[in-house]
């Protein structure tokens, strides 16, 4: 367990160098939040702008390569999967947890004039984590795979994905119907919203850590 936390610890350092970049997307995402008189479109997009901050600590590692270092140390290659999936999972929850904050105080800020209520708000913070992670899900074994600088462009992959199981619902299914039906479950019981997403997000970052091992236990560094 030791060599996991400082496997993840060698990332916090790497990811110490991105801290002006985070400030600057929160502040962009509080912009637009206060600008659109919604504060769950700053929320998501905080949570977007934390699924580029968790994928750069590997563009950190390759342009100092410092990825090279993990072939040296004392450290299974299980283990180095497990310290960056673990550094994911708590840049996640920082992120959600300024997400949330940042959207109750331009709610309470803005008033009347706030578009949001207590459902879209608990909704948009489960939503949020299922989607982070869902993108680092994605794009890590990826990375592992094909390195940053390879692999960067498919970044954008989550996104194709959401929106192709979007158009594909739509036409194929009565999604306004179940919509309704689903807004209703959860406008009964708002506090489920956050903790579905809570174990929904859990369960997508430990199906992509174990394809990540598969394909970085086989990898020569």
């Amino acid at each position: 367990m030791n060599r996991i936390k400082n496997a993840m610890k060698l990332d916090f350092y790497a990811g110490k160098s991105l801290l002006k970049m985070v400030a600057v997307l929160v502040v962009i995402a509080l912009i637009v939040g206060v600008a659109a008189h919604g504060p769950t479109y700053g929320m998501f997009l905080t949570m977007i702008f934390g699924v580029t901050s968790c994928g750069s600590v590997f563009s950190v590692h390759e342009r100092n390569h410092s990825d090279k270092l993990y072939g040296i140390l004392p450290l299974r290659k299980s283990e180095m999967i497990a310290g960056r999936y673990l550094y994911a999972l708590i840049i996640g929850f920082a992120y959600i947890i300024a997400a949330g904050i940042m959207g109750f105080v331009i709610w309470k800020a803005l008033g009347a004039n706030a578009k949001v209520t207590a459902l879209s708000y608990w909704a948009t913070l489960g939503l949020g984590f299922v989607y982070f992670c869902f993108a680092t899900g994605v794009s890590y074994p990826i990375y592992f795979k094909f390195s940053f600088a390879k692999a960067n462009i498919f970044t954008m992959v989550p996104m194709y994905i959401i929106a192709v199981l979007y158009l594909v619902l739509t036409r194929r299914t009565n999604v306004a119907s179940d919509f309704t039906n689903i807004t209703g479950f959860f406008r009964d019981h708002i506090y489920l919203a956050p903790i579905f997403g809570l174990i929904g997000g859990l369960i997508l970052l430990a199906v992509s850590a174990i394809i990540a091992n598969l394909i970085y236990t086989r990898k020569e560094i």
